[in-house]
């Protein structure tokens, strides 16, 4: 079980990293601001790729993308820092205690590897889609400009890409509830500036790797429900920062 005031401490966090994070954007309705050419049409590769059922990429026809549903653009240099596509869940409980969905919104399809052109990305959101039988992406490893992935609950496959160690900005990364297998990849105890890490709901196995140790600027880490093995490496006790840890069901 979750420790309540943790959460909120850690919710505290994630609120002041986005609200820095978000303060570098300019929102749709700032008509003078022009996004790249380039970017897109990267866009537009993007979208033809997806299944998008509900609509959520309908108001990506106009010229100005920086106006378009989940994009945001710098107000100095016109570039996409900011592309959130996460999916919506409306439920509620029945009579009988069952939850029903209500409605949901999401896409589906492929992530296409025009995504590479947003060299300027610092927010991606694809998380609650369904991307099911598809691997994540290598390419992703390419924004190395990222400080933000979250790729939870999304059904994606295969294994961790090894490239997400090139994401040296990386502050938060999510790819819990997914279907996720094989070892935590070592290269990911290179992100030097990851401060929450959410591995949980997956079926990764083998060790813990000890280069983990080397987050320092880590807060949350959460490795629970997995088929991990072995002992706890004693290089965790380097997290100074640490202020939640999950490992099996409980909290240590």
């Amino acid at each position: 079980m979750r420790n309540p005031v943790g959460l909120k401490f850690m919710m505290f966090m994630f609120m002041m990293f986005m609200s820095c994070l978000v303060s570098q954007f300019v929102y749709g309705e700032e008509e003078d601001v022009r996004c790249i050419e380039r970017e897109r049409e990267a866009l537009l590769r993007f979208k033809a790729s997806i299944v998008d059922r509900y609509g959520m990429l309908s108001s990506w026809t106009t010229p100005h993308c920086c106006q378009w549903e989940g994009i945001r653009c710098s107000n100095l240099s016109g570039h996409i820092l900011m592309l959130d596509l996460h999916g919506e869940d409306h439920r509620e409980l029945s009579f009988d205690y069952y939850i029903e969905f209500m409605s949901r919104r999401f896409i589906s399809g492929e992530i296409h590897k025009s995504l590479m052109e947003l060299r300027q990305l610092q927010y991606l959101n694809l998380s609650s889609n369904s991307f099911g039988d598809n691997n994540i992406p290598q390419f992703l490893g390419s924004l190395t400009n990222l400080r933000y992935l979250d790729l939870s609950s999304s059904g994606f496959d295969g294994k961790i890409p090894t490239q997400f160690g090139s994401l040296y900005h990386l502050k938060y990364l999510n790819l819990a509830s997914n279907h996720l297998e094989g070892s935590i990849p070592l290269q990911l105890g290179s992100l030097s500036q990851l401060q929450y890490l959410d591995l949980r709901f997956n079926y990764l196995e083998g060790n813990i790797p000890i280069q983990l140790g080397n987050l320092s600027q880590l807060q949350y880490l959460d490795l629970s429900f997995n088929g991990l093995q072995g002992n706890i490496p004693s290089q965790l006790g380097n997290l100074s920062n640490l202020h939640e840890l999950y490992i099996g069901n409980d909290v240590v």
